[in-house]
């Protein structure tokens, strides 16, 4: 990762991650959890895939490119045990009238944040560059890979249906924002540097929270036996 630009303390932040998703792959059950290991895997290897593009290293990003391959292969042939099932009946479920408005009032500050955002980062605007890369010490390229998964992610909540990309949009959203977190914490920052991220992974595990059953997956009631 260093040799990419990346600080050191980034192998940290991975693995940390890392470890819970390979215990959540492994063990049964959870399966709205194993779409967030899934995701969880694929944007560090598709990213890590990118970034050795990134500094014309094309050799060290075919490892990347085969992991993330496994990952997105892993994913379609998982069982049925371990997958997301609608909800029957989802249309009809109607969710509390607060419960409704507090799901799209995150939806809102998410999209916002993370179009926005996104869109900031892709065109180094606001203090993007100044921020992530002078201050933080990742390397310029990072905001480009930052700025796509982030606008993919916020038309991902903001439009209907696609529940696994919900899924993976939320994971994403959590991944990105504890690690600005951690990212700060690593680099001697002060709270006041990293309360926004903070709050906002807090709103995004809301919203998570709150997704209403016609935009959520859930597991089948009786899974076969694996």
């Amino acid at each position: 990762m260093i040799r990419l630009g990346y600080p050191a303390y980034v192998l940290l932040i991975i693995g940390a991650w890392k470890l819970p998703g390979a215990v959540v792959l492994l063990i049964p059950g959870t399966p709205r959890l194993k779409e967030w290991a899934y995701a969880g895997a694929f944007f560090v290897f598709s990213s890590a895939f990118v970034s050795h593009l990134a500094v014309g290293d094309v050799q060290g990003s075919i490892w990347p490119a085969i992991f993330a391959s496994l990952a997105v292969a892993s994913w379609f042939l998982r069982p049925a045990s371990r997958r997301l099932a609608p909800v029957a009946s989802a249309q009809a479920v109607q969710p509390a009238k607060w419960r409704s408005i507090a799901y799209w009032a995150t939806i809102v500050i998410l999209g916002f944040v993370l179009l926005s955002g996104g869109a900031g980062e892709m065109l180094h605007l606001w203090g993007t560059v100044e921020g992530t890369v002078d201050h933080l010490g990742y390397p310029l390229y990072f905001l480009t890979i930052l700025g796509i998964w982030k606008i993919l992610a916020g038309i991902t909540l903001i439009v209907p249906r696609f529940p696994l990309l919900k899924e993976w949009a939320y994971a994403g959203i959590v991944f990105n924002l504890t690690g600005a977190v951690a990212s700060h914490i690593a680099s001697g920052d002060g709270i006041g540097h990293f309360i926004a991220p903070l709050m906002f992974a807090a709103v995004a595990m809301f919203s998570w929270w709150l997704l209403p059953a016609n935009r959520l997956s859930s597991p089948p009631t009786r899974p076969p036996a694996e």
